[in-house]
């Protein structure tokens, strides 16, 4: 059986929208001809990003659970039961070959409905801990393909699962280093902090950063930093025409910044890490302390653990973060060594080997 239709279950963060977009693009350089339908949350991320891509999007209203007892998981329980049957009307409309599915609640209605109508489905989970809907959903798909290898012991479905790394998105590019510090106008022989907490930012790491500024000002660090919109403003007046720090609400080229910088501070979402380990970039990870399951915290243990990352908890910031960067981004061969373990989490292959897996599987079902 050959793949010609697929659709694709991913939404609500970057972290399941990109891989997926990634995957699409090897699709479609196999066989332009292939039929390729996303299907995400009506209201989210991927309302304004898939189309971006040149992708069909379709949505379902759905919402995740609270995860404390809530009156609100009674709605989220009748949004699913409805979001099923949009699922099921859209797979039997669309008749993919397979769905293919990145996580996060969108995946749940989706899988459900591929399983009633018995059409091959394959999810994907990029972080270390898996997420509720994968867990919930492993023994409804056919296949389970995991980032990290550890990440098999949450599952009981062995036979299913295949180990395929992170795909990151295609249009991210590397760059000299004196090349995108010029494009940002900043200065190649100051170390360079890169700062930011996701396209909306992190309050907590813009507070901590402003409180440590001058600091960092006299250790002779410039910076690029993403602030997200809601704390622009109030940074922007405080730092004011400061030449050695860039400020951004939001980066476009978020890949010039990776590649003009020496260190970053950031969030622990999976499409972070996974974009920070294709750069090959010395990092200090601020979990997200409110992530569903903790799994930011856990994505940064893990690098971690490997000393591929330095880390830093949320609370800590005041009292750490001055002090943790300057000692890090003045010790070259800490900062050598953190870059050659954290590429050893990336593979610039990913999207085509899960693309290439994919097919094999829809083969392998004649």
């Amino acid at each position: 059986m050959t793949l010609n239709k697929i659709i694709f279950a991913a939404g609500g963060t970057g972290g399941h929208i990109y891989p997926a977009i990634a995957v699409a693009d090897e699709l479609k350089k196999m066989n332009d001809k292939i039929d390729i339908l996303f299907i995400g949350v009506k209201g989210k991320m991927e309302e304004k990003v898939i189309p971006q891509y040149g992708y069909q999007l379709r949505t379902i209203n759905i919402s995740g659970l609270n995860r404390n007892l809530s009156p609100k998981n009674l709605l989220t329980a009748f949004k699913f039961f409805s979001s099923t049957r949009a699922a099921a009307n859209l797979l039997r409309t669309f008749e993919p070959d397979i769905v293919f599915g990145t996580g996060g609640y969108v995946s749940g209605p989706v899988f459900w409905a591929a399983n009633r109508l018995k059409i091959p489905s394959v999810i994907y989970e990029g972080n270390f801990y898996p997420g509720l809907t994968v867990r919930l959903f492993a023994s409804r798909v056919n296949k389970i393909l995991l980032n990290f290898t550890e990440s098999t012991v949450f599952f009981k479905q062995k036979d299913k699962i295949n180990i395929m790394p992170y795909p990151v998105r295609r249009n991210l590019k590397t760059y000299s280093r004196n090349g995108a510090l010029s494009r940002f106008g900043l200065n190649p022989g100051k170390k360079t902090l890169f700062i930011f907490g996701g396209s909306q930012g992190a309050h907590s790491i813009n507070r901590a950063i402003l409180n440590c500024l001058d600091k960092l000002v006299a250790a002779n660090i410039q910076m690029l930093w993403q602030t997200g919109e809601n704390d622009y403003d109030v940074i922007k007046k405080t730092v004011g025409e400061n030449l050695n720090i860039k400020l951004f609400s939001f980066l476009n080229e978020i890949d010039y910044a990776y590649s003009a910088s020496d260190l970053v501070v950031c969030r622990s979402g999976i499409s972070a890490v996974m974009e920070i380990a294709y750069f090959g970039i010395p990092v200090i990870f601020v979990p997200y302390p409110f992530s569903s399951e903790a799994h930011q915290l856990r994505n940064a243990e893990r690098l971690k653990e490997q000393n591929a990352a330095e880390m830093i908890l949320d609370k800590d910031l005041q009292n750490q973060l001055a002090t943790k960067v300057i000692e890090l981004i003045n010790d070259e061969s800490k900062l050598k060594h953190l870059r050659h373990n954290i590429r050893q989490f990336c593979d610039p292959k990913a999207a085509s080997r899960i693309a290439g897996f994919l097919k094999d599987f829809m083969l392998s079902k004649n």
